[in-house]
């Protein structure tokens, strides 16, 4: 009889360190597995990374358990993991955790869900009389209204309290219930998905790469309708059986979007996203996992779900850098959807009206196929734009007299009106004239700015905040409020327009999903009259209505130290002028500027975003900065004001010292310098970029370099962290 050998796992803990651990185990455990063991004091979930033979030499600490029968990640998945944890260098226990929902993190035992339940209305002569009287009930109606199914989260997330809503309609025989996985099997009534002849190319394109990776970038004008390309070619996919992974920025995630993709794929869609309980995010996690779930869309995390039959990967607005995780495990989600789709041998489609400069670089040099959608959907046309010379008409509040002028016109034709201005609060800048005083956070390098309504003074950058004044604090003069925010022009407007209907959404209006639901709703239903809006109205939102935008100030992103600044104002201001003019009715766009003759904003008002791009990619490559070369960036912080810039000197000298010594030649150590905004929330900052025209021997210099850095004794005083491709240099 022969006995059971042991074997040495190597095992991936959720610590910060850039390492795997040995444990034995009496039975080789395929990568990917669960097992709870002993670390230090303390009793870890790890994952599986890999086995080998025992050595009856070494002496090991034992798994305690194992907690899955099967492994957590596909194999694709899990080999993505893997390739991410190198190439961001972060350590791979954070990695793998990171990428699993939080109820997998734990030794508790999991349970196979036992079925959130979807909801959808049933159709009715008499719903509209019935529901008279029961404004909560209609409401709740109303949202299940369609052919789709609703989701108790998605339910929760908009119609807060809606469980005795919901009890009435079920004594009025008004809704249909069914489990999670009733409802994924349940096939929706599909929509039609009319397309044009540029739509139906693209399509066809997406459509013919089935089966195999290719990236596509769809270059579509907004308005165009590539959103109808994404689902002509996912439609196609669910019909062959596989699965389709949606993947659309934080604030592009609306109910709208879930129930138009519903209708047109003809399938229940399952959403993961951060305001997600911990419940329903290993719920979708499961029936992605198992095959039930044929469409996953979601947020940057949702790259991690694990498909195991994908067809297509579509990232939508490409551009938008809330794809870009800004600390902790510092991955790009656009980036992983690429690398994913390669491993898995699916398409991947990016989409945008502004691309990245980086994904036009990829299509220059071939590594992307570009499809291009020049003309909007329908009878729109593209907005007229126009620009307004700050220097020769001076606003008032914040707002010139044509503006105010074209904004009564509009009104008198009963049309909606958007205000762009990415500034929220009352005034910026809150000054004496008398003796220079300036209200200034006490801790970061930043202005106070004034919030009118609560007549407070705050910082937009650590949250700090004090009682607002009148009067100089130090000579007692009265203050002076510059600028304007989003609040000043709300005020402006009411007095200007007493009667009109105005809607102010920022982040201290829309500061939950369900705030923002119910004022875009408002927008839509024609219930608002003037909205006031910052980046948070730029995303991707269709208002038919909608014939002028008024941008306040264009001018931010003209002359900043960011190397990327142009090319976000750029794409702002395109995205939001893309807001007007989405119907019949045409468009018109009012930009404010104190540079009217500007380059960028000439091109901006010919709508010529090739043109830009042409103008960036150019300068970029003059100053040796992405997509020309590759960087990354080392910050620290400290409570101390020079301990963080020495300790980053410290590092940079170890780095040349190893450029000394090996064949790094593209590669370039910059000076450490302090961060543009070197104080904030009490912390001073420091950077070092790393620049290189090659990424191999980048990262291979990283590789060796990240192990000097964790032995500096200097290091265990700051904090510090590195960020590969940083998209935020602040």
């Amino acid at each position: 009889m022969t006995t059971q050998q042991p074997t040495i796992i190597q095992v991936a803990v959720p610590a910060p360190l850039r390492r795997s651990f040995d444990y034995e185990a009496d039975q080789p455990l395929a990568p990917g597995t669960r097992v709870l063991v002993p670390f230090g004091r303390r009793q870890l979930v790890g994952i599986v990374l890999s086995c080998n033979a025992a050595d009856e030499a070494r002496k090991l600490k034992r798994i305690i358990r194992t907690l899955d029968s099967a492994p957590v990640f596909t194999p694709n998945l899990f080999s993505l993991l893997i390739w991410a944890s190198g190439y961001y260098h972060h350590p791979v226990g954070e990695v793998m955790a990171g990428a699993m929902p939080v109820l997998l993190r734990s030794a508790d035992e999991v349970a196979k869900p036992q079925g959130r339940r979807f909801y959808r209305s049933i159709a009715g002569t008499t719903a509209q009389s019935t529901l008279k009287n029961a404004p909560s009930q209609a409401s709740l109606y109303h949202l299940l209204a369609g052919d789709q199914w609703v989701s108790e989260q998605d339910i929760g997330q908009q119609l807060p309290g809606w469980r005795n809503a919901l009890k009435g309609l079920e004594a009025k025989a008004l809704v249909q219930s069914r489990s999670m996985y009733e409802a994924a099997a349940v096939s929706a009534g599909q929509q039609n998905i009319d397309l044009n002849a540029e739509q139906i190319t693209a399509a066809d394109q997406l459509i013919a790469s089935e089966g195999s990776y290719n990236a596509f970038l769809l270059q579509g004008i907004t308005g165009s309708g590539k959103t109808e390309v994404y689902l002509a070619a996912a439609r196609r996919c669910i019909e062959q059986g596989k699965q389709v992974l949606f993947l659309v920025p934080e604030i592009a995630l609306t109910p709208q979007l879930v129930s138009r993709v519903a209708q047109q794929l003809g399938t229940t869609v399952h959403t993961l996203h951060s305001g997600m309980t911990n419940r329903a995010r290993y719920e979708t996690w499961w029936m992605a996992g198992q095959g039930y779930a044929k469409a996953i869309l979601g947020t940057r995390s949702a790259v991690f779900s694990p498909l195991i039959n994908p067809g297509l990967i579509i990232v939508d607005e490409e551009h938008d850098q809330s794809y870009k995780q800004q600390d902790g495990f510092r991955y790009h989600a656009r980036d992983l959807a690429i690398k994913r789709a390669s491993l898995e041998q699916v398409p991947v489609v990016l989409g945008s009206a502004t691309p990245s400069l980086e994904s036009l670089h990829n299509v220059s040099t071939g590594r992307y196929r570009r499809l291009v959608l020049n003309q909007r959907f329908g009878e729109a046309r593209l907005p007229h734009i126009s620009t307004i010379d700050i220097g020769a008409h001076t606003p008032l509040n914040g707002l010139t007299q044509p503006v105010y002028e074209a904004i009564g016109h509009r009104l008198q034709r009963n049309e909606q009106v958007i205000v762009y201005i990415n500034r929220r609060g009352y005034a910026p800048v809150v000054h004496c004239y008398h003796c220079q005083w300036q209200a200034t956070c006490d801790r970061c390098d930043a202005k106070l700015t004034y919030h009118q309504k609560r007549h407070q003074l705050r910082c937009h950058h650590c949250g700090f905040t004090r009682p607002g004044e009148d009067n100089c604090p130090k000579c007692e003069m009265p203050l002076y409020f510059a600028g304007a925010g989003t609040q000043r022009i709300e005020m402006a407007l009411q007095g200007k327009f007493p009667d009109a209907r105005i809607s102010r959404l920022d982040r201290d209006e829309a500061n939950t999903a369900n705030k923002l639901y119910r004022q875009l709703e408002a927008i839509r239903n024609h219930d608002v009259d003037i909205v006031i809006g910052t980046q948070l109205i730029t995303k991707g939102h269709d208002f038919s209505n909608v014939t002028l935008v008024c941008v306040v100030n264009a001018d931010q992103g003209l002359f900043s130290v960011d190397f990327r600044a142009p090319e976000l104002m750029f794409q702002q201001l395109v995205q939001v002028a893309g807001r007007a003019g989405r119907a019949s009715s045409s468009g018109e766009v009012l930009i404010q500027t104190g540079f009217p003759g500007h380059p960028y904003i000439q091109m901006i008002k010919g709508h010529d975003y090739q043109g830009f791009a042409d103008a960036a990619l150019l300068e970029r490559a003059q100053a040796g900065y992405p997509p020309a070369s590759h960087i990354a960036l080392f910050r620290a912080e400290s409570a101390n004001n020079s301990e963080a810039i020495e300790f980053l000197r410290k590092v940079a000298q170890t780095g040349k010292n190893i450029l000394a010594g090996g064949h790094f030649e593209p590669v370039e150590i910059l000076s450490a310098v302090s961060s543009p905004m070197e104080k904030l929330a009490g912390r001073y900052r420091a950077q070092l970029m790393v620049r290189s025209t090659e990424r191999g021997p980048m990262h291979h210099l990283i590789e060796i370099w990240l192990q000097q850095i964790e032995n500096l004794k200097q290091a265990r005083a700051v904090r510090w962290s590195l960020d590969i491709d940083p998209m935020d240099m602040y």
